[in-house]
């Protein structure tokens, strides 16, 4: 598979790709590349799906992925205001800050040197993600801020010291337990893609397993399989968590009652939403109002093979 960079640096002569942008690189596109990612969401929400997790982000967020991990970046384009009766939709603004750099420039020699070697870790441990957070979440963004309009002799100096803040850092986590090494094809990038997307996009409202099947020219039956052979799991328990994920972010940011939630969300009635909440955060959704936790804790719903 191509990675989405490579002529980018082979026409510019970089070793880097740094810009700011009111748009993701790969737009609802489930990829990877050899470049480790490093990306500030400065204005906007929406989802990620990193590995084998779904995780919410929103604005002031700063994630680490790897390289050759696959991801997607779901931006929303709108919200719903809060009079539910009225049901407006407001624009949302979606600003991002991304880095790309592929370590192996440096090469083998100098990556193996004892200075490098906190930071070649990080390197490795990318692949499950990292969020980083506080004060190193803030030296890190001036770095990448400095690297905008730094001239290229100043590059590797600012790179350098960029990594070093993360690999010492002490406010970042990872974001999945363990690296997936596993790479997708081109058939497979492109249907999952398809199939995120649409169920992204329609999870609220009543989700046919014929219509999923048709945007990727299957049979129910022959779907079904290919999901569920691709990712460990049916694609019912995929929606589910998709739908669970949304109802944690309506709990967390809105006082709308359980019932409401629970229809908006996508599901058909009450005890039904609050099996499949218990069985996927450890708690009713009562329970999850009064002590949410992080705002990315994250769902696993695929396992790439």
């Amino acid at each position: 598979m191509e990675t989405h960079f490579y002529s980018l640096f082979k026409q510019q002569k970089n070793s880097l790709s740094i810009t700011e942008a009111n748009r993701y690189h790969a737009l609802n596109d489930f990829h990877y590349h050899v470049e480790t990612e490093l990306i500030y969401i400065i204005e906007g929400e929406g989802t990620l799906l990193l590995g084998d997790k779904l995780i919410r982000v929103s604005r002031d967020t700063l994630i680490l992925i790897g390289k050759n991990t696959p991801h997607m970046f779901k931006f929303d384009t709108f919200t719903y205001q809060d009079d539910l009766m009225q049901r407006g939709k407001i624009p949302l603004h979606v600003q991002v800050l991304t880095l790309h750099f592929d370590p192996n420039i440096w090469g083998d020699a100098f990556m193996k040197l004892p200075e490098n070697e906190t930071m070649s870790n990080l390197f490795t441990e990318a692949a499950k993600g990292l969020h980083i957070e506080g004060g190193e979440k803030k030296s890190v963004i001036e770095l990448m801020s400095r690297l905008l309009s730094a001239p290229g002799y100043e590059h590797f100096s600012i790179l350098m010291n960029l990594f070093n803040t993360i690999a010492l850092g002490k406010e970042h986590q990872f974001l999945t337990e363990t690296p997936d090494a596993d790479t997708l094809n081109k058939t497979d990038e492109k249907r999952l893609s398809k199939i995120y997307i649409y169920t992204l996009n329609n999870f609220t409202r009543a989700v046919k397993l014929k219509d999923v099947a048709d945007i990727v020219y299957m049979c129910p039956n022959a779907f079904c399989r290919y999901f569920k052979l691709r990712t460990n799991k049916s694609y019912f328990e995929f929606l589910i968590e998709i739908r669970i994920d949304y109802a944690c972010r309506l709990l967390r940011e809105k006082d709308y009652s359980t019932a409401v939630i629970c229809y908006n969300s996508g599901f058909g009635n009450i005890s039904n939403f609050n099996r499949h909440f218990k069985a996927l955060t450890g708690k009713t959704p009562l329970e999850y109002r009064r002590y949410p936790g992080s705002p990315l804790a994250a769902f696993p719903f695929a396992k790439i093979n």
